[in-house]
């Protein structure tokens, strides 16, 4: 017995560490952030110290079921490994799940050069709440859970050889994730629990489910959550279709296609709008902290959507909102003096409250392409509902102009579930692409944009 206790013992860390049977599938979520459409989650009892004063833990997004239907999954969980000293970390690995907890997809062997956790951002809330030290509480819990699953281990050590945690090749990935399930199942007293192994063991700490980003995506933010290294296949279908910009489906219908978008065609504060009669004044500068980054590209079925990396945002009116994702609309949802422009790109954002900010950049037709338009019109996914990451950088701040007037006004989601209380910046100078990548964006998307909505006397400010 005595041979067996250091096998078990390191059996059963590795229980806590990779809950993957179905009696630790139940893992203890504690919410971090929520907002209206996401809560931000972690599971402490997976937190465990690495070397150099980093260390590794689970965490996960669960979406609303609205947000849900445009992303085309339900929660990401991802594994992220923390350095507390440089309040900094990256993503090991996520795994994207439906409403009935099938896995969509899972990303793995991500870029692992560190990111700063933004001050206020929700990267650094769960760089907190990992890096916190353990309370007396938490300590007393984890060996509780230790004696309960090492007496059960005890008592079963002739049932089956045990197979330790070893960095040596010898053993298949995934035997000690399936022997700690078995222990498990068996401390639970089911003796024919069904077991899964749903991510290979590792005793380097680098191994084990998932990471935030989203993702934004993904999103990818692709943060809750950055964007994964290459893949030679398209993900599994992204989003759902279940509205659209014409027809049975189109925005007309949309406040009555579900009851929780009622504010589509009731709401008072509804986007796009005609920007024109603003008032001009001084207006601070948007401060952008955009810089190169991996990305996915998306074909959600409506537009084509780039999820990137975290850790990047923009400053608006004193508050710090991190970017989410960025896309495309033709022509231009937006109206200035009654003129459309031929295309915009929307920067969606989010602030750790949740509340949203939206900026936009007009794009006009000119005489040179895009370099970064060209980047991601190289690598389209090649079916709709489907998402490519290649191997190749952007960087979304050569998608801003140079000149930092704009117009500032409160409204929603362009698209359902039409949120309302959207901050929007809509930036005065236009970009230009070449007439031959505006012609690539037509054939996909022939019209891809809302109606104007009725301004109801809102307020707009516009840079003088």
């Amino acid at each position: 017995m005595k041979v067996l206790r250091f096998p078990i013992l390191r059996a059963v860390l590795a229980a806590l560490v990779l809950p993957t049977a179905p009696a630790l599938a139940e893992q203890p979520w504690e919410t971090v952030v929520r907002d209206r459409e996401r809560v931000v989650e972690i599971d402490r009892s997976s937190v465990i110290q690495s070397d150099g004063g980093s260390k590794v833990g689970w965490g996960r997004i669960v979406l609303s079921p609205e947000r849900a239907a445009v992303e085309g999954y339900a929660s990401v969980k991802a594994l992220n490994r923390y350095d507390c000293y440089n309040r900094s970390f990256f993503t090991v690995k996520r795994v994207y799940m439906d409403a009935r907890h099938v896995v969509v997809r899972e990303e793995g062997g991500l870029d692992e050069s560190p990111i700063l956790a933004a001050r206020n951002s929700v990267d650094e809330r769960m760089w907190q709440e990992v890096c916190r030290p353990p309370t007396v509480s938490d300590l007393q819990k984890v060996a509780r859970e230790v004696t309960v699953i090492a007496n059960a281990a005890s008592a079963d050590a002739g049932a089956a050889p045990l197979v330790p945690l070893s960095r040596s090749a010898a053993a298949t990935a995934d035997a000690p994730a399936k022997e700690t399930a078995r222990i498990a199942s068996k401390a639970a007293g089911s003796a024919t629990a069904k077991m899964q192994a749903i991510v290979p063991a590792a005793a380097s700490g680098k191994a084990s489910p998932a990471a935030l980003a989203l993702a934004a995506p993904t999103p990818v933010r692709s943060s809750g959550p950055g964007a994964s290294k290459a893949t030679s296949r398209s993900s599994s279908a992204v989003a759902r279709f279940d509205w659209s910009y014409d027809g049975e489906t189109g925005p007309e219908h949309w406040g009555k296609l579900r009851p929780e978008w009622a504010v589509c065609a009731e709401g008072r504060r509804q986007s796009p709008i005609d920007l024109r009669n603003g008032i001009a004044v001084d207006l601070e500068a948007p401060r952008f902290d955009y810089r190169a980054t991996l990305f996915r590209i998306a074909d959600t079925g409506r537009t084509l959507r780039v999820h990137v990396g975290p850790g990047m945002g923009v400053d608006l009116r004193g508050q710090r909102y991190e970017l989410d994702f960025f896309e495309f609309h033709r022509p231009s949802v937006e109206r200035v003096g009654g003129q459309a422009s031929d295309m915009v790109v929307h920067f969606h954002h989010r602030d750790p409250a949740g509340n949203i900010a939206v900026v936009a950049v007009l794009l006009e037709g000119g005489d040179r392409p895009h370099p970064l338009v060209q980047t991601l019109w190289n690598n389209l996914p090649l079916e709709r509902g489907t998402a490519y990451a290649p191997t190749v950088t952007i960087d979304p701040a050569s998608l801003l102009p140079a000149n930092s007037a704009h117009y500032l006004f409160m409204g929603s989601l362009e698209a359902p579930p039409c949120t309302e209380g959207v901050l929007w910046a809509v930036m005065k100078e236009p970009l230009y692409l070449s007439a031959e990548q505006l012609a690539i964006f037509a054939r996909l998307y022939a019209r891809n944009g809302r109606p104007i909505q009725p301004h109801n006397g809102r307020l707009i400010l516009e840079s003088r």
